[in-house]
């Protein structure tokens, strides 16, 4: 049997397997777009089998198939099912169970080098999903006295860590979502990274941005009578999108110019919304000097 038979019965064979996992439901569709990104070493093995083919070490073509069968079943074990429910290729999904007995979550997610995504979740408590080509995180869950402690940190070498593609060019993110019925106090920091947080379903109390040079898209919404905001965010792009009825505090007068277009009143070098005062939801907007861009959305 010469390498070449080897390779493409080994190839069918391992295609077979997998389209199988997708009918069972053991693995994702998307696996077929990820291995894509993998195409090279199918060169690189007939290159190893080209290379060593009839001469001493003619052994080493022979194993040259078995790069591209590892390569898949790598890709398989990050792609993980689509299924919820855990198992072997569930390495990129985590999730903790809705808990009656939590009254607050309280998050930091350290996300440097990989754009994230957050939303609600009417489900889990906390759920989560990681790219499979970007580093997967240590995560860190505890409850206390009532309040539920989450910290996502990148993880710095290691297995998990072993590939890194920039997720601005291959859209690779991380992807967060919280209960809608428990009040979050969250925390981001990842520089270059940017972030998508959807939160208008979520009793959002307080939220902390540390992000340099990335673009920031941040809603919330009526479920907080009080939401407290601060973005240290230097050379980014800032929007914040929320309802037509909340009033908006900008603290100091760093964007006075922008916010004075825009219809804020000043007061004592503070800028408020008409009506601050007597509206049902107030948002309190801390931004130190440094944005490349400042935008404020009411709908």
């Amino acid at each position: 049997m010469t390498p070449g038979k080897l390779r493409w019965g080994l190839l069918f064979i391992i295609v077979g397997i997998m389209l199988l996992l997708n009918n069972a439901g053991r693995l994702d569709w998307g696996y077929w777009y990820d291995i894509l990104m993998w195409w090279p070493l199918l060169l690189i093995a007939i290159g190893i089998e080209k290379i060593f083919l009839r001469t001493k070490l003619q052994v080493v073509s022979y194993l040259s198939p078995l790069l591209l069968v590892a390569a898949m079943i790598f890709v398989a074990v990050e792609t993980g099912s689509s299924s919820g429910e855990d198992g072997f290729f569930d390495s990129s999904r985590w999730s903790e169970d809705f808990d009656s007995r939590i009254d607050h979550i309280d998050a930091v997610i350290n996300h440097d080098n990989t754009d994230l995504y957050i939303s609600r979740t009417s489900v889990d408590l906390v759920s989560a999903r990681f790219d499979r080509f970007s580093r997967k995180p240590d995560i860190d869950f505890s409850k206390s006295d009532g309040t539920a402690n989450l910290v996502i940190n990148e993880r710095r070498g290691g297995f998990g860590g072993a590939i890194v593609i920039s997720g601005r060019k291959y859209n690779n993110d991380w992807r967060v979502s919280f209960t809608d019925s428990k009040p979050l106090s969250l925390k981001c920091v990842g520089d270059g990274s940017d972030i998508t947080l959807n939160l208008q379903s979520i009793p959002l109390q307080d939220i902390t941005i540390e992000n340099e040079g990335c673009d920031i898209d941040l809603r919330v919404g009526e479920k907080s009578p009080y939401v407290a905001i601060l973005i240290d965010a230097v050379d980014s792009d800032f929007r914040l999108n929320v309802p037509a009825e909340c009033g908006v505090e900008v603290i100091g007068n760093q964007y006075a110019s922008y916010l004075s277009r825009s219809g804020f009143i000043n007061i004592e070098n503070n800028y408020y919304t008409e009506g601050y005062d007597s509206s049902a939801v107030k948002v309190r907007l801390d931004i130190p000097a440094g944005l490349n861009n400042l935008s404020l959305d009411f709908e």
